[in-house]
C-alpha cells in the first residue's frame, strides 16, 4: 500500500489555531490523497484544542467527499483524548447540519 506521513509540526508549525492555518493541512492531505493510497497525519501527541483548526483541517474532508474511501484513507495518529471528543463533536456537529438543511432543502421544493 502506498501511504505518507505528514507530521503536523513540519507542515504547520506553531499554527494550529485558525481556519486558516487549518486549510494549509488540508491542502496538504487534498494533494497526498491524489498521489497516495493512504495519509498517515501524525499528531505526535500535539493538543490542537482549536474547533476552527480541526473542522477545517480534518472535519471537512469528511463533508467534501462522501464516499467511505476517505475515511479509510485519512489515519489520524498521536490524536490527544482531549482533541479526540473535540473531533467527535465537530463531526456529530456538522451532520446535524447537513441533516436539517437536507431537510429544509426537500421541504422548500415540497412548497414550489
Amino acid at each position: 500500500m502506498n501511504e505518507i506521513t505528514l507530521d503536523l509540526e513540519k507542515v504547520c508549525g506553531n499554527n494550529i489555531y485558525t481556519r486558516a492555518d487549518g486549510k494549509v493541512l488540508y491542502d496538504m492531505i487534498e494533494k497526498s490523497l491524489k498521489r497516495h493510497d493512504q495519509v498517515i497525519v501524525q499528531f505526535n501527541d500535539h493538543e490542537i484544542a482549536s474547533e476552527s483548526f480541526l473542522d477545517e483541517a480534518i472535519v471537512e474532508h469528511y463533508f467534501k467527499d462522501k464516499s467511505e474511501d476517505v475515511k479509510n484513507r485519512i489515519i489520524l495518529r498521536g490524536v490527544t483524548k482531549p482533541d479526540q471528543i473535540l473531533l467527535g463533536t465537530i463531526f456529530e456537529y456538522r451532520k446535524r447540519l447537513e441533516n436539517k438543511d437536507a431537510k429544509r432543502f426537500a421541504m422548500d421544493r415540497g412548497r414550489c
